[in-house]
């Protein structure tokens, strides 16, 4: 006969509210969000839930106007007064608070009764990234969350890239540059003028490609499977990461000495960079130049890096050279062309070519700015490691830029066993990592300002 009467209370902050106390016993008793119960975490704003004028639940919420973004945080109802419609509603009043239009953020707990995703989704949420159970959800442009998405699949400085959200973002990217491929009537376009470079008898995986043919309608008429000859080509993933964490806020141009493939100049042309590669193999700046002529500020030069001066400054230097004696490239006669790396007689003469290349481009570096290498070590004739890894560390710090990330890039076992077996015998363990090398030019300190936030993950 006698309805409760609800209300649902905002207030800009639980601490000062008078309800802080309220919040942390709650929240504790809960267990799940009990983070709520943190003076850190009661700086933020809350909708308190009353029935008939008694504290009875809450959420928070945190209004990021740095990043842009709209979070939901912690919930939690007493058990006698919950029900689902009362939960819908307060989290209805949160979401009303959002008078930015911010993408709005929540991550749901599989062990919680009250944050569901199918609530979410029913309020016009969707999920972004699965994890551990969680769904990372956003309601609002799925695009403002992928710096957030590359964020957790890379979090710590090992990178696995074998795990399914990195492989599915990469097949994508490929997706794009086959298309692109086939626009531009270029074979094979994630490995172009790659196939069979690889030199030892015991390389990557074969990797087994998909060629599609076009025929005079514009349709894919049929496809066929060619082997890539174990040739390395640059992941778009990693491409992604990189340009998205280290192109500044202010920033918009990249260079990229011994510039070789494809993927890291498609990648900045599709976010709208420009972009400035030198190549010394004719063959591979006019296959790249057709694969990114949809993109206007993108281009491959025909150049030797080691001696070749870029135009103007740039807010971004990467480079992925290629390993010592690893692989072979030639160019259109079947023949390396004079000075490319790989065709040097020593070690020394390699070294000497590729940091000479490297000087040229930090003098067109912008003052607090990153150099990012991507690279790994290879091993002379008797099984030792010529430490490339380590000389490129130390050039870097000779020339004053700090050594600021050392990413460990993780890629597929499997072959790795089956070398395993024969080279253990000769106490040699198989190389399944490369090494991505992040160092930096100016003020550190100065990092956190030029560079855009992450927001909360």
């Amino acid at each position: 006969m006698f309805p409760d009467a609800i209300e649902y209370e905002y207030v800009e902050s639980v601490i000062g509210s008078g309800y802080e106390g309220a919040v942390a016993e709650l929240a504790v008793r809960d267990g799940i969000a009990k983070r709520a119960a943190r003076k850190n975490m009661q700086i933020h704003s809350a909708i308190i839930l009353k029935v008939d004028g008694q504290f009875s639940g809450f959420m928070t919420f945190q209004k990021n106007h740095e990043c842009r973004e709209f979070c939901l945080l912690q919930s939690v109802i007493r058990p006698e007064h919950y029900s689902d419609s009362r939960y819908r509603k307060m989290v209805e009043a949160v979401i009303h608070q959002n008078t930015d239009g911010y993408p709005a953020l929540i991550t749901t707990d599989p062990k919680s009764k009250f944050e569901t995703t199918r609530l979410f989704e029913d309020l016009g949420f969707v999920t972004y990234l699965k994890m551990s159970g969680f769904h990372y959800m956003v309601r609002g442009p799925i695009d403002s969350v992928r710096m957030k998405l590359l964020a957790h699949i890379t979090m710590t400085n090992v990178w696995n890239t074998v795990k399914g959200d990195w492989l599915r973002l990469k097949r994508e990217w490929n997706e794009r540059i086959e298309e692109a491929g086939m626009l531009s009537g270029i074979e094979n376009p994630t490995y172009a003028t790659r196939d069979g470079c690889w030199q030892g008898e015991n390389g990557y995986s074969n990797v087994v490609n998909t060629r599609r043919f076009i025929n005079s309608d514009g349709k894919v008429e049929a496809t066929t499977k060619a082997h890539n000859g174990n040739a390395s080509v640059l992941d778009p993933v990693a491409c992604e990461v990189i340009l998205r964490f280290f192109m500044p806020n202010a920033g918009g141009r990249i260079y990229n000495p011994f510039g070789g493939g494809v993927q890291f100049g498609f990648v900045a042309g599709h976010y709208g960079y420009e972009y400035v590669a030198s190549e010394i193999r004719a063959n591979q700046c006019d296959a790249n130049n057709k694969l990114c002529a949809r993109f206007n500020a993108v281009q491959w030069i025909k150049s030797d890096s080691s001696i070749y001066d870029p135009d103007g400054m740039f807010d971004l230097i990467f480079t992925c050279p290629p390993y010592y004696k690893v692989e072979r490239y030639v160019d259109y006669d079947g023949k390396p062309p004079d000075g490319e790396l790989n065709s040097t007689g020593t070690y020394d003469e390699f070294r000497a070519l590729l940091f000479s290349g490297y000087e040229r481009a930090i003098a067109h570096l912008n003052n607090n700015r990153f150099f990012v290498v991507m690279t790994g070590d290879s091993r002379d004739k008797s099984g030792a490691y010529y430490c490339s890894e380590a000389e490129t560390e130390l050039f870097f710090k000779d020339r004053g830029l700090s050594v600021y990330n050392k990413i460990v890039y993780l890629e597929c076992e499997f072959t790795r066993l089956a070398h395993a077996k024969k080279t253990l015998n000769y106490r040699k363990f198989p190389k399944r990592e490369q090494k991505i090398i992040m160092a930096y030019r100016g003020d550190i300190s100065a990092i956190r300002k030029e560079f855009p936030p992450v927001g909360r993950l």
